[in-house]
């Protein structure tokens, strides 16, 4: 059976963080280990990921020995990490109980080295909201037109594709992540058609900012995927247009998605 790492990337989550490690601890494929790294946390995050170690000797914390952020987070826990493949949640989403088991059996019978799945926005009380759905197959290309992958949905094959640290940037950093990944191996991800994981959504995180997120996005682009300052914006253009249809109608969002990438 293959061990998966599970990388967690934690700050001032104590509302949220026994739900998502619970998530993980109770996979139906139990050939695991949760890396958590704390990024200075100043709540009682610490204390319950600790409570949990205690007791699951499958969880190992640590604290964040690079740049302040989640790339340096997710990076002090891959200098860590030895599983076969590698996972991502953030410490306020959460897994369906068969994720690791569905999602790595589709992998392994397609023989894909990077997959990602369809998930679940829930708000801060764990209220569904909706659901969204991702392409069948993306290339670096395809992302130019959106960030198609959800984070805490990519399982992709460390002993073909390495551990890949993530790039050191504010914001768009999974983003960042995939189109390294993409490029450097020359390969396309595809998308395992269920729904494995529910992210919450927020009113105080990162993604709240749309203005900055359109602004690295651009930046992912030309920094990491290689275009021309015009052609990031065209597409910086396109995926604004494409967020504001994925918040205000999910349903014609998915419809397109599934149409026409």
């Amino acid at each position: 059976m293959h061990k998966v790492s599970v990388i967690m990337p934690c700050y001032n989550s104590e509302k949220y963080i026994a739900e998502s490690v619970e998530s993980v601890l109770n996979q139906t494929h139990q050939r695991l280990e949760l890396l958590i790294c704390d990024d200075g946390s100043s709540d009682r995050s610490v204390e319950i990921i600790k409570e949990f170690k205690s007791k699951d000797s499958r969880i190992k914390f640590f604290v964040n020995s690079y740049s302040k952020g989640a790339p340096g987070a997710r990076n002090t826990c891959m200098d860590h990490a030895v599983g076969d493949f590698v996972s991502f949640l953030d410490s306020d989403d959460l897994w369906m109980k068969d994720k690791l088991e569905k999602q790595l059996k589709f992998m392994l019978l397609e023989g894909i080295d990077f997959s990602y799945s369809y998930n679940n926005v829930i708000d801060e009380t764990g209220k569904y909201i909706c659901m969204h759905k991702s392409p069948n197959e993306v290339d670096s290309n395809k992302l130019c037109f959106a960030n198609f992958i959800p984070c805490s949905t990519v399982i992709y094959n460390a002993n073909r594709l390495g551990y890949i640290y993530q790039p050191y940037i504010k914001k768009r950093n999974d983003f960042a992540l995939w189109l390294k990944i993409l490029n450097i191996n020359s390969i396309s991800a595809k998308c395992y058609r269920e729904v494995t994981s529910s992210y919450r959504s927020n009113s105080y995180g990162l993604s709240s900012n749309r203005i900055d997120a359109m602004k690295y996005f651009y930046k992912c682009l030309i920094d990491f995927n290689n275009c021309t300052k015009s052609s990031a914006l065209f597409y910086t253009c396109n995926y604004l247009y494409l967020i504001l249809i994925k918040k205000r109608f999910p349903n014609l969002y998915n419809w397109l998605v599934l149409k026409f990438f």
